[in-house]
């Protein structure tokens, strides 16, 4: 760890891959879908991380609570009713698989999607998310592209049943 408290990538390496057509637009012509304004919240310990997930997310139009305690985010859920978490494996306090098992457990938060998005990628890592109650996992380094593809697919609104195909 630096001098300024934070991890150095050494420590901790965190990144976004951009590929081709990711690009964020200036901030001048994002054009927001005001109807989306869906809550998601974001338990990262890293601070970097968890200041890029937020600002990528409230450019695309979420609304973002965040912390960087698995305890906290139990409270943050029960209180707030996200409608996703992005949740890190490794906290300070309990670990982010602990903390789903307790979200998945409580009838207030057991219906709220769940993505864990972790360096853990170790082979049987991303079994044990999904044991623990994660309904997604996303290895970092992530790309941007994927992320919010997955998020899409958990806050987009199904079609009517029996509806007209378009």
């Amino acid at each position: 760890m630096d001098r300024s408290g934070f991890r150095t990538a050494a420590d901790d390496p965190i990144s976004i891959i951009v590929v081709d057509g990711d690009a964020l637009p200036a901030p001048s012509i994002i054009q927001i879908n005001k109807a989306k304004y869906k809550r998601i919240l974001i338990v990262e310990d890293n601070p970097p991380c968890l200041l890029l997930l937020k600002d990528v997310l409230e450019v695309h139009g979420y609304e973002i609570l965040k912390t960087r305690k698995g305890l906290e985010a139990i409270n943050l859920a029960r209180d707030n009713r996200p409608d996703l978490i992005l949740m890190d494996i490794r906290l300070p306090d309990i670990s982010g698989l602990d903390a789903t098992r307790l979200l998945k457990q409580d009838h207030q938060t057991k219906c709220i999607p769940i993505i864990a998005v972790t360096a853990f990628a170790m082979r049987g890592d991303e079994a044990k998310a999904l044991e623990s109650g994660c309904d997604a996992y996303i290895a970092k380094p992530i790309t941007l592209d994927n992320l919010l593809r997955t998020i899409e697919s958990f806050l987009s609104p199904l079609p009517p049943i029996g509806g007209d195909a378009q």
